[in-house]
Formats: C-alpha cells, sequence, structure tokens
C-alpha cells in the first residue's frame, strides 16, 4: 500500500472513530497531524455536531522517518513539487522535534481555540515561506 492511500486511511479511520464520541459528548476537538505537503482541502462535516478538525502539518522535524517510508510506484503517483530553497530559517536550518509538534497539539484542542475548524497549522520553522 502506497504512503497517500495509508496516510488517508489513517485519517479517515481517526475521524470515523472519533466523531461518534464526540458527537456524543455534544462536541469537542480533534487533530490530525499531516505535513506541509499534505495540504489539501477538505470538508469537515462535524462542525454541525460542534467538532472541531484541525491538521498540523510539520515541516522538517527529526525523526526516523526514511527508515520507515519507501518510495512506491513513482511514476503513477508523481505530483510536480517546487521545494523552498535553503532549510528552516527560524532555527538556523535546525529541524523541529517530536516536542514541537506535541506542543503544537495543546492549543487547537484547547477552548482557547473554540472559533477554529478546518484549519491548518504549519509547525515548519518557517520552512514554508521560503521562495
Amino acid at each position: 500500500m502506497n504512503g497517500r492511500r495509508v496516510h488517508r486511511r489513517d485519517t479517515y479511520l481517526e475521524i470515523h472513530s472519533t466523531v461518534p464520541h464526540l458527537t456524543a459528548m455534544g462536541g469537542g476537538s480533534t487533530v490530525v497531524v499531516s505535513s506541509i505537503n499534505g495540504t489539501r482541502t477538505f470538508t469537515t462535516p462535524g462542525a454541525r455536531h460542534g467538532i472541531r478538525i484541525t491538521a498540523l502539518c510539520p515541516g522538517e522535524i527529526e525523526t526516523n522517518i526514511e527508515d520507515n517510508t519507501s518510495l512506491r510506484d513513482k511514476e503513477e503517483m508523481a505530483i510536480p513539487v517546487v521545494w523552498p530553497e535553503g532549510q528552516v530559517p527560524i532555527t538556523g536550518s535546525v529541524p523541529g522535534c517530536s516536542e514541537d509538534v506535541a506542543q503544537s497539539i495543546l492549543f487547537p484542542v484547547s477552548d482557547k481555540a473554540r472559533h477554529i475548524t478546518g484549519s491548518p497549522f504549519w509547525i515548519d520553522g518557517g520552512q514554508g515561506l521560503l521562495p
């Protein structure tokens, strides 16, 4: 199974199993950890039930993702991508860490974000702003 199908399936399973519980509780929030490269427009049918969905989109994060990722069907799945020049400007080219992503989850699931839904949050140290 290719990576894009796995990620969509994981997201579907998360939402599919979470929304009934959130609906029963009268609303709530869930966070989808996506990627700076995975931003796409999607609808949020849970909004009428008071459910907020936020997508966190990490940029370069220090992980072992290369060890667990393989590229298959490259020609079939090819989408032209323009990569930013340089690295992570805010931290002097030092990638973020998993703690940066974990801390970023706290805000969108809090009551302080009660009026935010369907919004991606980039955790990329400014990487996505590079030309």
